[in-house]
């Protein structure tokens, strides 16, 4: 393999997921440069919801508090249909400390996320876009142009294509954008109501003419979206004319007050008054996704790779978890302690998710919409079922995305520890008790906190996890590990390779009630579970399992040069 360690990546697209992509290389020292081929950040609020998996994941990296602090948290929702209450929606069922939906103007979300990548050294390049490429083994060969007309040849050692929906990288390489557009025109406005509207909730109302929802950004702010306006768009602007970037395909002109009120009025049975519109506009919603994520040094992420229905609250953060899930990949592999064939766990992970996604989202836009056979099953059949407990766990684990699993990835091998977790799964951030030295092979001896506290203290995002449960003593499966055969005796590597990126804790159930969901999650008998850097699974095991461990460890990340040389 080339030896790219001090190449850069190249980022094309400015917005949260490049952003996260920039923060996430920049974590492991690998120089990027971020370009967007708009002169400035946009201004308006875009996608509004940050879902739990989003806040979790960003937790790791020290930017949830920030997004947190400034956000709105909804601790449920209301959906109504033909003037009565079908569905509350209960998120405080979640399974995680964000037991909640967290609204937020992505304006704000994508300032915050800059302002950090602004303390790591690095900055968007504004109105720089790449207009011809090509790649070989060494690296890709790319022509930017800057807004003053004047061009540039660079060549990073990959491409990540964060461009959004209308990406020009994608549609060079070929790759079909494959999905619908449909046919009903959507509106969506900013604005204040003022009227018996929780704003700890999100409000839904399904009726003939059409979905109408209102979500609140804190106070008396909501987002109103509608399908089927009845209105026709307008080439009037007025005071927010800007277009709407759910999911693309969106017309300049928006709805004005009085029409967003009327629409109001047509679909809720609770009397409000809307006021104080600061943005609004027409779209139409796509649903489509690539079939491939890679093509040799060029990664889709984000809108480039997938867009959704704004049902659900999915799209943003899909693409931040893309990002997560791409940058330590990419990182160990320029950084020489991983083969290249980890890069192709990328697509393997997130398309199979993607596409559940996708279907999900569909789904709801469907059931919610009028003139829907499947509306009228849902406004008849929902206060039956989707108020039981069990119906709203998997709800709202499902839409707050902690549900979501790569088990099918082959970077995901179980040997069936004990408890219901398996490999593949998200790790929860379950309540522990940690009884003796963590361990690397980088800090041998360092002592972990002991005592109550819980699995996040423990992960690191630029480094795995090795979490030994319900061990008496730990120290014959430590032995055990440090001892076992490589089958790559000739490496100059101290003792195994892989033991440089992976720290080691014992762990256990604290006592009493507390101790209840550590013994679902990981059982009563001892355990390994290797946690990736963005808090998957990797590889599940009972202490009879350090043989399949080690070779599962030497085949992912041993280095590739190495590998061949032995």
């Amino acid at each position: 393999m080339p030896n790219v360690t001090n190449s850069f990546v190249l980022i094309a697209g400015g917005g949260p997921t490049g952003i996260t992509a920039a923060l996430e290389l920049r974590r492991f020292g690998i120089p990027v440069r971020i370009i967007d081929e708009k002169e400035g950040p946009a201004s308006t609020s875009r996608a509004v919801g940050i879902q739990a998996r989003t806040l979790e994941g960003l937790e790791l990296r020290g930017l949830a508090d920030k997004l947190t602090r400034i956000g709105h948290r909804a601790t449920g929702g209301d959906i109504y249909g033909d003037g009565k209450l079908l569905v509350h929606i209960d998120f405080t069922k979640i399974p995680s400390s964000y037991n909640y939906l967290l609204f937020l103007s992505q304006n704000e979300t994508d300032r915050v996320l800059r302002e950090c990548l602004e303390a790591e050294g690095a900055a968007i390049e504004w109105g720089v876009k790449m207009v011809a490429f090509g790649q070989d083994p060494g690296g890709v060969a790319a022509t930017l142009e800057h807004s003053d007309g004047s061009i540039e040849e660079v060549r990073p050692a990959y491409v990540i294509d964060a461009e959004g929906a209308h990406s020009i990288i994608r549609s060079t390489v070929g790759l079909d954008f494959k999905g619908k557009t449909l046919d009903e025109t959507f509106v969506l406005g900013d604005l204040h109501v003022t009227g018996d509207l929780p704003n700890s909730h999100f409000h839904i109302f399904s009726s003939e003419q059409g979905v109408l929802g209102l979500f609140p950004l804190g106070g008396s702010h909501f987002r109103l979206v509608a399908g089927n306006p009845g209105v026709a768009p307008s080439a009037a602007g007025g005071p927010a004319s800007q277009p709407a970037q759910p999911s693309g395909s969106a017309v300049p002109a928006g709805p004005t007050l009085d029409e967003l009120q009327a629409i109001y009025d047509q679909r809720s049975h609770i009397p409000a008054r809307l006021h104080q519109l600061t943005w609004s506009s027409y779209f139409h919603i796509n649903s489509r996704m690539v079939k491939t994520m890679r093509v040799g040094r060029i990664f889709l992420a984000g809108d480039a790779a997938h867009i959704h229905s704004p049902a659900g609250a999915q799209g943003m953060n899909t693409g931040i978890q893309d990002a997560m899930n791409l940058g330590w990949k990419l990182a160990f592999v320029m950084r020489g302690i991983a083969p290249e064939k980890l890069l192709d766990t990328y697509e393997q992970d997130r398309v199979p998710a993607l596409r559940s996604i996708l279907n999900t989202t569909e789904g709801m836009t469907n059931i919610a919409g009028g003139h829907s056979i499947l509306r009228t099953f849902f406004v008849h059949l929902a206060p039956l079922i989707a108020n039981a407990d069990l119906v709203q766990e998997s709800a709202v684990s499902r839409i707050s995305q902690v549900a979501l699993n790569y088990r099918s990835s082959p970077l995901s091998e179980d040997n069936f520890g004990d408890g219901n977790l398996v490999a593949g799964d998200r790790i929860p951030d379950l309540e522990i008790r940690t009884a003796s030295p963590g361990t690397s092979a980088a800090s041998l001896g360092a002592q972990a906190p002991t005592g109550a506290q819980r699995i996040f203290s423990l992960l690191n995002p630029s480094r795995f996890t090795l979490l030994l449960a319900n061990f008496a003593d730990s120290a014959a499966i430590r032995a055990k590990i440090n001892q076992s055969n490589s089958p790559l005796p000739q490496l100059p590597w101290p003792e195994i390779p892989w033991l440089q990126i992976v720290d080691i804790f014992d762990i256990s159930a604290p006592p009493g009630e507390a101790g209840k969901p550590f013994t679902e999650c990981l059982g009563v008998k001892p355990s390994i579970t290797l946690v990736r850097p963005d808090a998957y699974i990797g590889f599940r095991g009972t202490e009879s399992s350090v043989e399949a461990f080690t070779k599962y460890c030497n085949k992912w990340f041993a280095p590739a040069a190495q590998k061949q040389a032995a």
